[in-house]
């Protein structure tokens, strides 16, 4: 809430000039019959005070009769003299028999002196005498109004006002007492009431002026002001247009008809603030002005997205030794989260929740900006605790007075809504998905539940549920950007490009500013960026029946290389692609050595990818051409099918080509996933070798997440497989059949986390068996560990070295390998 400028003091002092000295400029006679004194005191009453001063003030108190103390009063009075007054009332007034003029200019003094008590009390004295006197009725209810009384002053206000309701100077009056007790819009209406009744009088206007001012309408007021010039002075026309620049930074933060409407009211501000700033910087006088004016300016920067701005003039202001108000802390430390500095945003967040003049109606608002700076400064577990904080403290009804049960209480749902949200956050998807059920069942309306989980769903691999409940919200509101923004997330995970496309282009027409526009459109730009993958492998093996130094399935000493290169999309769906891919290795028989090149199409819709090739391939001593296709289909959330056919396959072992042996064939799969930690996948795979050789290899693999946080996750993995080959002697690794079980533990570790940077190792240890036809079963033992590093959505990079020791042939054979892998998007 943007601040209240103070009264002036001639604001607080203005009403009771009017009200009591009106009985001051009557006084009925003169202290005796001396033609000297009286000319005196009539040139007192004509304005010229000081001969009636001087005269009076050199008679001797014993002299001095109560009508020459009372008439000394009176004119002290008149000349402003408050010393003066309030020393010849203690001094020789306070037990004589004074005039009510006399007690009324005491009262009255004691008022300007802000000693109420006082005041108070010589009112009284003089209604005993006068208690019809509504000039002193008047001057004690505006006392009491200023020593703390403000309700009985009003009570007692308007009484009177009730029974001369066309008297000026009593609405003015209770306005005055209205205004001090906080009840600004009822003042209002009593100015506006004398202002109807006497709006030629100056003072009437320029009361009335402050009073628009007090009740937040500034505009009304500049446009009176306006009419009236000259009518308030130039630091309450100062201020008042500074307080319309507020009200405008104010309405900046509401909803508008069209987000195109959302700049036109902060620019405006700026415009204001800029030129009070330059026009009165240079006066000294304004200063304090200047300051609030370059506070409250932040928040027009704020609304119209100049974040950056924002945080320079902060700083600004912070060095030249300013204390920001709590309302001006938010904007800051909104301005350093949407420029991606939660480390410096979430302390601010936590001074404004404990700021001594924290409003309580921000609470859940400011909660949940804590919320997300933390979460965003990679403190996932703070920011899930503030949020469970919030769902516990919040209550579910707002008692409210005549309704037994009260009113739902929506920023208890709101708590509540966080609260789920930090679960899908903090790895905790089950907890998180039951609580937002819970609260759709209770709320089926939200939105913001509806958007929650939709993005749980997304979460969890299941964008077609994403999508069918994002479709029911567009029922609801077809228009709400939230609801807009999610469907985009969700075509890009469901390969719908054309509705990506869509959605992006008219959120970012509507909101460009918004952070979430931007990462949307960010990942569309990617997905229309081209693509380059390299893949890497070396490695050795120990041991084998042929050499000690050759292994029998890869060799030793084996490296290769394989670079792919994709388009950016064509018409939305394709994309061509080429690559070129060298491997080698050193056998028993000697260096076997393959080149290949390939170039092919990729088309990818929803539900389904296909990508079909022709490649060539040099290897021994000879060159042949090869061909290739593949299709990927789902079926819904959980279940997936596909299958690829080859002409001179890919995975034609080394070792056989380096013999002049290829194969070609297919294989199918179909695959089940639960949810974002539970998958099972069987595929199968037939193969016919040039040298007569039909293989048949199935693979069942599976994962189970059994532990998951925001820094480490643990699965279960197991791979079971088995293979029959039909010829005995071929001079590859070609068993009659087999069978391996291994059991795998796999642990990811993020070692470093902001936005989309992200670096992370990877442990895994597995231990099983394999066994062999014509030979004993033996033990498979695996451990490996790698580090893959992600970038600003397109640099992806990977390696991994893993030692493996198994048998072949009956012989146990260790290999060591090392993997490499990037992905550039460009």
């Amino acid at each position: 809430m943007l601040r209240n400028l103070p009264y002036s003091a001639s604001g607080r002092l203005r009403l009771l000039i009017g009200a009591a000295l009106c009985s001051q400029l009557l006084v009925p006679g003169l202290a005796f019959a001396d033609p000297a004194y009286d000319a005196l005191i009539i040139q007192a009453r004509n304005g010229n005070f000081t001969p009636a001063l001087n005269q009076l003030r050199q008679l001797s108190t014993e002299r001095q009769t109560p009508g020459q103390v009372s008439d000394h009063l009176v004119i002290a009075g008149w000349a402003g003299q408050d010393a003066e007054v309030l020393k010849v009332y203690e001094a020789q007034g306070r037990n004589r028999n004074l005039t009510t003029q006399a007690l009324a200019t005491v009262a009255r003094t004691y008022r300007n002196q802000k000693q109420w008590a006082q005041a108070e009390a010589v009112y009284r004295q003089a209604l005993l005498r006068e208690p019809n006197n509504v000039d002193l009725q008047l001057g004690q209810a505006l006392t009491q109004a200023d020593g703390g009384k403000a309700n009985e002053a009003v009570q007692r206000l308007r009484a009177m006002v009730a029974a001369q309701p066309n008297d000026p100077n009593r609405r003015m009056a209770l306005g005055y007492a209205l205004t001090r007790a906080g009840l600004n819009y009822d003042a209002l209406f009593e100015f506006d009431q004398a202002f109807t009744r006497a709006g030629d009088k100056p003072e009437v206007v320029r009361e009335y002026i402050v009073a628009l001012q007090n009740a937040r309408l500034p505009e009304p007021a500049l446009r009176l002001s306006a009419k009236r010039p000259g009518v308030v002075d130039a630091v309450t026309q100062r201020r008042l247009e500074g307080d319309l620049a507020a009200e405008r930074v104010r309405m900046a933060e509401f909803a508008t008809r069209t987000e195109k409407e959302r700049y036109v009211i902060a620019d405006r501000a700026l415009q204001d603030y800029d030129r009070l700033i330059s026009r009165w910087s240079p006066d000294a006088t304004a200063h304090g002005d200047v300051v609030v004016w370059r506070i409250d300016r932040l928040g027009a920067l704020k609304a119209r997205a100049r974040t950056a701005e924002v945080i320079s003039e902060y700083e600004a202001l912070t060095a030249e030794g300013v204390q920001l108000p709590t309302y001006a802390v938010r904007w800051v430390a909104a301005s350093y989260l949407d420029q991606r500095l939660p480390e410096k945003a979430a302390p601010l967040y936590r001074q404004a929740l404990g700021a001594a003049d924290a409003d309580v109606g921000d609470h859940v608002k400011d909660s949940t900006a804590l919320f997300y700076a933390l979460l965003e400064n990679d403190q996932v577990d703070e920011a899930r605790a503030v949020a469970t904080q919030l769902a516990s403290t919040e209550k579910p009804r707002v008692e409210l007075k005549g309704l037994p049960i009260g009113n739902p209480n929506d920023e208890w749902m709101d708590a509540q809504q966080l609260a789920a949200q930090a679960g899908t956050y903090g790895a905790d998807l089950n907890a998180s998905e039951q609580t937002l059920e819970d609260l759709g069942n209770k709320a089926p309306g939200s939105i913001g539940v509806r958007l929650a989980q939709a993005e749980m769903y997304r979460a969890r691999d299941w964008p077609r549920r994403a999508e069918d409940s994002l479709k029911e919200t567009e029922n609801q509101s077809p228009r709400d950007i939230g609801v807009e923004m999610s469907q985009g997330f969700t075509a890009l995970d469901l390969q719908e490009w054309r509705q990506l496309d869509l959605l992006t282009d008219d959120v970012v027409a509507r909101d460009p500013d918004n952070r979430q526009v931007q990462r949307l459109k960010r990942l569309r730009d990617v997905h229309d960026m081209a693509e380059v993958r390299v893949e890497a492998y070396t490695g050795k093996s120990f041991g084998g029946g042929n050499n000690q130094e050759a292994g029998a399935v890869s060799g030793s000493r084996d490296w290769g290389i394989e670079s792919v290169i994709y388009t950016p999309p064509i018409d939305e769906d394709w994309r061509v692609f080429a690559g070129v891919g060298y491997g080698t290795a050193d056998f028993a028989e000697g260096t076997g050595q393959h080149r290949w090149q390939r170039v092919g199409v990729e088309r990818r819709t929803r539900d389904m990818t296909i990508e079909a090739e022709v490649s060539n391939h040099s290897y021994g001593d000879g060159a042949k051409q090869g061909a290739s296709v593949s299709i990927a289909r789902d079926i819904n959330d959980h279940w997936q099918y596909g299958g690829s056919l080859g002409y001179l396959l890919n995975t034609t072992p080394l070792r056989a080509l380096n013999d002049g042996v290829t194969a070609n064939g297919g294989s199918g799969f179909i695959r089940w996933r639960a949810n974002e930690s539970r998958e099972w996948k069987l595929a199968i795979s037939p193969s016919h070798f040039s040298d007569g050789n039909d293989r048949v290899e199935a693979l069942l693999t599976g994962r189970e997440g059994v532990y998951s946080s925001p820094k480490v996750q643990v699965e279960l993995g197991l791979e079971v497989g088995a293979s029959r080959n039909s010829k005995e002697d071929a001079i590859y690794f070609n068993p009659k059949s087999d069978f391996s079980v291994l059991p795998t533990v796999n642990v990811n570790h993020v070692l470093y986390h902001r936005y989309e940077t992200q670096w992370s190792q990877q442990f895994q240890l597995g231990a099983g068996t394999y066994s062999q036809k014509d030979y004993s079963t033996g033990g498979v033992g695996l451990i490996g560990y790698g580090q893959r590093f992600r970038w600003n959505d397109v640099l992806e990079a990977g390696a991994n070295l893993s030692l493996v020791s198994r048998p072949y042939d009956g012989e146990r054979e260790r290999d060591l390998r090392l993997l490499l892998d990037l992905t550039y998007r460009f």
